[in-house]
C-alpha cells in the first residue's frame, strides 16, 4: 500500500475539494451528489439509508439508439482509471437494483494519458476529455436511472458512482434485450461484495481490464500495462438476481419495472461468482489464465444492531469495539467483533454493517478497515 508520502511525492494528493463529478449526463439534484468516492453505506448512488432521490429537474431525455457525451469536470483524475455507464429501471435506487452496463471505457478514463492529476486543483474547471457512448436501440423505454462508474487507476482503492434520473423514449425493446447485457463492476466497498483492485505497488499502476465489458467499449488499454480484474463482482449483498441464481425481478427483492416491455422468459442465471482471494507479489507479466473460484454468497450474515456497544461519539471511552452512534471523526472505521463494521460519514456514524461471507475485520476503530478472506490474507481500505 502506497503511504502519504509517496502519494505527494509522486504529485498525487487527492484534494478532496477537486474529485470528479459528472456534467453530462445530469445527475440527481437531491441529494445533491457529491464529489467524493463511495463507502458501503451510500452504494449506489451516494444514496444513505433512508433517502430519496427528486430529479428537480435534472431529468435526462434519451431516446434509444441515440448518442450521447460523457462529460466531467474537476481535476483529480487521479492518473483516469476504467469506467462503465450502467442503466437501472429503478428510479429510486437501491442495494437491490439491478445495473446492467451499456458501455465501458477501458483505461484512461476520466482522463487519457495522465500519470497523476490535473493542475491546478480546481473542482469546477471542465474536463477536456470527454467520452461518446450510444443508448442501446432494443432495451425497454421508460422512466430508469443512468450512473457513471469509475474504478481510479492512482491513489487509495476507492469505488466512484454518480447517477441521473433518465427517460428513454423510442419504439421499446425486450426486457431479455436489457437482461443480456454484463452486470456492473463493484469493487473496493467492503460488507458490499469481496471484490478489491489491488494496489499501487502490486498492479504496477496498470490500467484495469474488466472482465466482461460487454459489445460497446471503449479501449485505451496499452499505455500504462493492462490488469485484467477478477469476475464475479457484479455481484453484492442483498441484490436481487446476485447471488441466489434469480433472473433479474424475479425472487425476493425489489426487481426492476419495465414500463413497455413485452413480456418474456427471464434471461439465465450466471454461475457464481470468482474473485481472487491472494495478491501477486509483483505486477503480472501475462494475464492470468483462472482465478479461484468461490461460491456466490445467498444472503449476508445478521448484522448486530445499532447501538449494541456501549461506546459513542470518536470512540474515547470504553464500548470501541461494539457499535458506535453519535459524533465521529469523517472517515473513521470501526469494527464490529470481527464480523460487520461502520464508517464515519457526515459527522456520524453509519449503521452497522455485516461483513461479506467468508470475510472478517480487526476489531476496534482506526482509519483503516483490515479484512481478513480466504486463505488469512490481509487487506487494508483507507479512509
Amino acid at each position: 500500500m502506497i503511504n502519504t508520502k509517496t502519494i505527494v511525492a509522486a504529485g498525487l494528493v487527492a484534494f478532496s475539494n477537486a474529485h470528479m463529478l459528472i456534467s453530462s449526463p445530469q445527475a440527481f439534484a437531491s441529494p445533491a451528489i457529491a464529489q467524493s468516492p463511495l463507502t458501503p453505506d451510500n452504494f449506489p448512488c451516494q444514496r444513505k439509508l433512508g433517502e430519496a432521490f427528486a430529479a428537480g429537474g435534472n431529468m435526462n431525455q434519451f431516446e434509444l439508439g441515440s448518442k450521447q457525451t460523457l462529460k466531467w469536470i474537476g481535476t483529480a483524475v487521479h492518473g483516469g482509471g476504467s469506467c462503465q455507464i450502467s442503466i437501472s429501471y429503478d428510479t429510486n435506487p437501491t442495494p437491490q437494483s439491478v445495473w446492467k452496463v451499456i458501455h465501458s471505457i477501458e483505461g484512461g478514463c476520466p482522463a487519457r494519458n495522465t500519470v497523476g492529476n490535473r493542475e491546478p486543483a480546481s473542482a469546477s474547471a471542465p474536463n477536456p476529455d470527454t467520452y461518446d457512448y450510444t443508448i442501446p436501440d432494443n432495451i425497454p423505454t421508460g422512466k430508469a436511472t443512468i450512473s457513471v462508474s469509475w474504478l481510479n487507476r492512482r491513489g487509495n482503492r476507492e469505488f466512484y458512482m454518480y447517477c441521473g434520473a433518465v427517460e428513454l423514449t423510442g419504439k421499446g425493446g425486450d426486457k431479455a434485450n436489457y437482461e443480456s447485457l454484463p452486470d456492473i463492476y463493484v469493487a473496493n466497498l467492503p460488507g458490499i461484495n469481496t471484490c478489491t483492485t489491488p494496489d499501487d505497488a502490486v498492479n504496477g499502476e496498470m490500467d484495469w481490464k474488466f472482465p466482461n465489458p460487454g459489445a460497446s467499449v471503449e479501449n485505451n488499454l496499452g499505455k500504462f500495462g493492462t490488469f485484467p480484474l477478477a469476475s464475479g463482482c457484479g455481484k453484492f449483498s442483498g441484490a436481487a438476481g446476485s447471488g441466489s441464481g434469480s433472473a433479474p425481478g424475479s425472487g425476493s427483492g425489489s426487481g426492476p419495472s419495465y414500463p413497455s416491455a413485452p413480456a418474456s422468459k427471464p434471461a439465465p442465471s450466471a454461475p457464481g461468482g470468482v474473485f481472487l482471494t491472494k495478491q501477486p507479489d509483483a505486477a503480472p507479466t501475462q494475464a492470468p489464465t483462472s482465478a479461484p473460484v468461490a461460491p456466490a454468497p445467498s444472503s449476508a450474515p445478521a448484522a448486530p444492531a445499532p447501538g449494541a456497544g456501549s461506546g459513542s461519539g470518536s470512540g474515547s471511552g470504553p464500548g470501541s469495539s461494539g457499535a458506535l452512534t453519535g459524533k465521529c471523526t469523517e472517515g473513521q472505521w470501526n469494527c464490529v467483533g470481527g464480523s460487520s463494521f461502520q464508517q464515519c460519514g457526515s459527522g456520524t456514524w453509519s449503521p452497522v454493517m455485516a461483513m461479506a461471507p467468508g470475510t472478517k475485520c480487526t476489531a476496534g476503530q482506526s482509519t483503516e478497515l483490515k479484512v481478513a478472506a480466504a486463505k488469512r490474507v490481509v487487506r487494508v481500505f483507507r479512509a
